[in-house]
């Protein structure tokens, strides 16, 4: 059995590692068209403010130890260019030298990933704009703010990597503007709590221009200034672009994979394409969000190392299913957690459930405890049947734990009426005697059926 894997970070190592557990006399091998694999695309952000210091750190696994460690050839710098399916081979290219050359397979991995989307925007092509995706994405831009060092930086887009890289910017000194076109920062949560977060922000001196695309950006041979939609010109030395990323299929449609939601590559729960011995995984692959059961694309590192995991079982003839996600997601912002899973109102309402948004102000542990303070959480529940269908909280300290109780809830089935019967631990450093989620639970019960 030889299984060839194209892609070599959060899904694809996971496939290969497993698939060579699974059965341990496969032949594997891994297609990865950087020099990097197995890397914490995570953490890149703490990587350039320096909160993680090396690079090393960053990276599970170098090549040679995977292979040693797992048996599975690893090809770096390895461009794939075509696949043939009726044939069972995969072409690629030796970015080395230029030269070409193909792999035989008896079951195929997709785990290509996805990149960042980069619009049509006028001068995006000028030098000091930056993506931030790859870790030789952090390593260009750590140079050149170690070399240049740049006082002005514009983040184009106000999604989880923007809000990052405001925070790590900010650490180096940086005068940092936020642009994002939507009314407010981060559409993972409700408005009102990214209202808290927006002025969270301004009091740590970002400034926030909302509600306003990029025009253009000027300068020479560098970036000089971002000009917005609205005529806004902002003096700039530096451009990251984080609008947000697309899924890496065009190789998979033209080999007649079928594509899905997002044109992400269409899977069933065992990561199987529509194309016999082909599977699919990572930010490539979409999935199911369990709240509506509809396909979604959710490109996160959790999910990707799930995919790949129940990939390499299937591909290596074993039996594994990936049932979907709730869409969970936390991050750091200055002092702030923000955090959020499951659906939120108006997705709930196109999923044909009479949403109910409870808002509670609650305590992150007792009042006399030293470091009180409250943070807002908000539930999402069906009318009808109390069931909790969402979460979203933000605050200093307190939310990360509430939303993983809440995700495990909502994964559960379970309603306004659970969530107030749960024993949960208190102690006064940690919570107070109704925890917040009993208390959500609780103020919930009055408003649903």
């Amino acid at each position: 059995m030889k299984i060839v894997i194209v892609g070599g970070v959060a899904a694809g190592t996971s496939a290969a590692a497993k698939a060579s557990r699974e059965m341990e006399d496969a032949e594997i091998v891994i297609l990865e068209k950087d020099q990097d694999i197995s890397y914490a695309g995570c953490g890149l952000p703490y990587y350039i403010s320096g909160v993680i210091p090396e690079r090393d750190q960053l990276i599970a696994n170098y090549p040679e130890e995977f292979s040693e460690k797992y048996g599975v050839e690893v090809k770096t710098g390895h461009e794939v260019t075509s696949l043939n399916l009726d044939d069972h081979r995969v072409e690629y290219k030796n970015l080395s030298d230029n030269t070409a050359g193909s792999e035989d397979f008896d079951r195929l991995i997709l785990a290509t990933g996805a990149s960042p989307i980069i619009p049509p925007i006028p001068g995006i092509d000028l030098d000091n704009i930056f993506t931030l995706r790859r870790v030789n994405d952090a390593d260009r831009i750590k140079k050149t703010v170690q070399s240049s060092r740049p006082e002005r930086v514009t983040i184009v887009g106000a999604g989880l990597i923007g809000l990052e890289m405001a925070e790590s910017f900010a650490e180096l000194d940086m005068e940092v503007t936020l642009v994002e076109q939507q009314e407010h920062v981060l559409p993972l949560i409700p408005d009102e709590l990214s209202e808290k977060l927006e002025d969270h922000l301004r009091d740590q001196e970002v400034e926030l221009v909302l509600n306003d695309g990029v025009s253009h950006f000027s300068g020479g041979e560098k970036v000089r200034e971002v000009v917005t939609e609205s005529g806004r010109k902002l003096a700039t030395d530096l451009v990251l672009n984080s609008i947000g990323i697309s899924p890496d299929t065009e190789l998979a449609a033209e080999a007649g994979i079928e594509l899905g939601v997002s044109d992400a590559i269409r899977v069933n729960t065992a990561m199987e394409t529509n194309r016999e011995n082909v599977y699919a995984c990572g930010d490539c692959a979409e999935t199911v969000n369990l709240v509506t059961g509809k396909k979604a694309w959710v490109p996160l590192g959790s999910t990707a190392n799930k995919q790949g995991r129940t990939a390499g079982t299937n591909a290596a003839g074993g039996e594994a299913e990936h049932y979907g996600v709730l869409k969970t997601g936390i991050t750091k912002v200055f002092d702030f957690t923000v955090a959020a899973t499951g659906i939120q109102v108006e997705e709930a309402a196109k999923a044909g459930y009479d949403p109910v948004p409870i808002t509670v102000k609650v305590p992150n542990h007792a009042g006399y405890y030293p470091g009180f303070e409250p943070f807002s959480l908000r539930g999402v529940f069906d009318r009808t049947s109390g069931r909790l269908l969402g979460a979203a909280a933000v605050g200093r300290d307190g939310v990360d734990k509430r939303i993983d109780v809440l995700a495990s809830a909502i994964y559960a089935g379970q309603t306004a009426d659970d969530l107030f019967q749960m024993d949960l631990g208190y102690a006064p450093p940690y919570s107070t005697p109704k925890d917040p989620v009993a208390v959500l639970g609780m103020v919930a019960k009055k408003k649903v059926e």
